[in-house]
This record gives C-alpha cells, structure tokens and sequence, in this order.
C-alpha cells in the first residue's frame, strides 16, 4: 500500500511508539481518504497521491510537539514517583528538630496548667521553638527532593538562622505582651528591632539565590508560566484590576486609620480586629470585581 509506504518513511526516525503508531494509522486512513475524493473529482491515482501528501504539509512538527509533550510528561510523572531516600544526617537534624518542638510545646503547656505565669519560661519556650522551626528549614533545605537539588550548607544555615532570629524576636514580643504588661508599640518594637536586619539578609539570599530546579521541573514550570500568563490575558480585564487596585488601596488607608483611631480610644488590646474585617472584605471585593459574567 503506498500511503502505508509514505507514512512509514516520514517516521522513519522516530521510536516505534504506541503514540506514534497511533499517529501513523490515523495519517495513512486520513491519506487514504483524501485520495479517494481527488479521484473521484477527476484525478488520476498518481496525481492524487501527490496532492493529497502535498497538503498534509510538515506533520513531523506535529509529530515532534506531540512527541515532547509525551516525554515530558513522561519524565516528570518519572521524577515525582522517584522516592530521594532521606540522608541518616537530615533524619537526625529532622528528629532534632522535632524533639525540640515537642519540648517546646511542652514547658508551655506546663506553665499554663500550673497557673503560674513564669515570664522567662515562657521565652525560653518560644526560643525553643524557633530553634526547631529554624532546623527544619536546614535540614529540608539540605535534603536533595525529586525536583530539586540540596542547597549550599552554609546559604541553608543562613536560612536558619534568619528563621530562628525572625520567629525568637516575635516569640519574645508576643510573650512580653501577653504576660508582662508592656504596651503593643513597645512590643513591635522588639519585633522589628529582631525582624528589620533579618529581612535584609533574607532578601540578599533570596536575590542570589542559584536555580535549583532539576532539568525536567524547569519545563513544567515554563509551561505552567505561559499557561497563567495566557488565563491573566484572556480573563483579566485592566480596567477592572485599576479599579481594584484603587479600592483595594482606599479599603486598607481607611482600616490603618479605623485602626488607630480604636487603638487611642478603647485600647490596642481589641483594635486589631479591624484588620481580618477588612481582609474579608477585600476578598468579596475580589469575588465581585473580577467574576466572569456570562
């Protein structure tokens, strides 16, 4: 048959494959077709057989997208089955981590069913705790995944350090706010004094950071981002988002102020509510702006 012929020399290069296999079939009764109305529209078999392959145009394009989107998919559904084993190091650092959560929730839970209120108890539990969070981030930043490769061992002690000093400052303020009287400005205080020269190590190593996504993750992440780019440019409508982006910043101003003006009159104690009110209503005001009307 030499549509068969034709259509087996066109992918000839290819893997025989069940894709491909499927491809060809469909390519040679589609052929088989087209010439089949050439002729009976006039034209000899020779003829139609030029101009029917003649309009099929370069289908090993076709073939090599539809190829690439199998072994990519193929590959990375692969990858994320793989198991990465766990190193003995990062399960001990891990079940560090863990005992010292555990200790941490603890002597917390100890000192409030004892009805004592011991301050300094209170802050070596909360520092307890930002040491464990801090060996979490270590230890998994230092574990090799299915679609990453293990950071730099001293960045990822950065990042613990950066988490254990960010999570202590707030621990503490939080701690001394609660059970030491001090007043919120007092306690931001600390937690800025704490927060501020971490955040700028945070955003140094974040602007440094190297690409750690294994090759085959790069891909589906490239995908993904021309897929959200072209929802953003089909449904987003810019004069909604300009209207949203006003309202939105109207809605916060005026909760800042609400915030305030509650915080000097009836205490800072309460007037913190303000803040998840207003976060509902931005996302209603999400909701109503930006649904699709039909």
């Amino acid at each position: 048959m030499k549509e068969k012929v034709y259509v087996d020399r066109l992918f000839a290069d290819y893997d025989d494959t069940p894709e491909i296999r499927d491809f060809k079939e469909e390519i040679t009764v589609n052929l088989v077709e087209r010439i089949k109305e050439l002729v009976a529209k006039g034209l000899d078999e020779d003829n139609a057989f030029d101009k029917a392959t003649a309009e099929l145009g370069d289908i090993t394009v076709i073939a090599d997208d539809a190829g690439k989107k199998k072994r990519n998919e193929a590959i990375g559904q692969m990858y994320m089955n793989v198991k990465v084993p766990i190193t003995k190091r990062t399960a001990a650092g891990l079940t560090t981590a863990t005992g010292l959560l555990l200790l941490a929730i603890g002597l917390a839970l100890l000192i409030l069913f004892s009805g004592t209120v011991t301050v300094i108890l209170y802050c070596i539990s909360a520092l307890l705790f930002s040491l464990a969070c801090g060996l979490y981030l270590y230890f998994g930043l230092t574990q090799e995944t299915a679609a990453h490769y293990a950071m730099n061992k001293g960045r990822a002690l950065l990042y613990g350090i950066v988490c254990l000093i960010a999570l202590s400052g707030i621990g503490v303020a939080v701690v001394l706010f609660l059970f030491s009287g001090i007043e919120m400005f007092a306690a931001i205080g600390i937690s800025v004094a704490f927060i501020l020269p971490v955040a700028c190590v945070l955003v140094f190593l974040l602007v440094t950071e190297p690409k750690r996504h294994k090759p085959w993750l790069k891909t589906m992440i490239e995908r993904e981002i021309e897929n959200t780019m072209r929802f953003h440019h089909d449904m987003v409508d810019p004069v909604k988002a300009a209207r949203f982006g006003v309202a939105s910043g109207g809605l916060w101003i005026m909760a800042i102020a609400v915030f305030l003006t509650l915080g000097f009159l009836i205490g800072w104690k309460y007037s913190w509510l303000v803040f998840p009110f207003a976060l509902a209503i931005q996302i209603f005001m999400t909701t109503s702006i930006f649904e699709k009307k039909k």
